[in-house]
């Protein structure tokens, strides 16, 4: 799993790829827990990311409760093939601002 940050004019893009899974949850938690709060935009891009077992999603759910704490906004794109149907089956469609693309999702901040 690797995490990097960018940012697209006030938007923060986290970008997540590889395996989002018990093993890496707890190191992929700390890299994105350094970004919330400091931004009002936050958008997590999953276009590279491979796998998303339980405790990836709790890391989503997480993120998301301690950025809507501070007051800011996130949303999450890109998502497909297991990933995507992992969040959908998960229901957490309902819980985040899915987006298809990186650029639909900045359009909606």
């Amino acid at each position: 799993m690797e995490i990097s940050t960018r940012n697209v004019g006030e938007v923060t893009v986290v970008d997540i790829s590889g395996s989002l899974d018990t093993h890496t949850s707890g190191a992929a938690s700390d890299e994105i827990g350094k970004v919330v709060g400091s931004t009002g935009k936050m958008l997590l891009n999953l276009e590279n990311l491979e796998f998303l077992s339980s405790a990836g999603l709790r890391v989503f759910l997480r993120t998301a409760k301690q950025q809507k704490g501070s007051g800011g906004v996130i949303k999450v794109c890109s998502a497909t093939g297991v990933v995507k149907e992992v969040m959908e089956i998960s229901g957490f469609g309902s819980l985040l601002d899915l987006h298809d693309s990186e650029s639909d999702a900045l359009a909606a901040f």
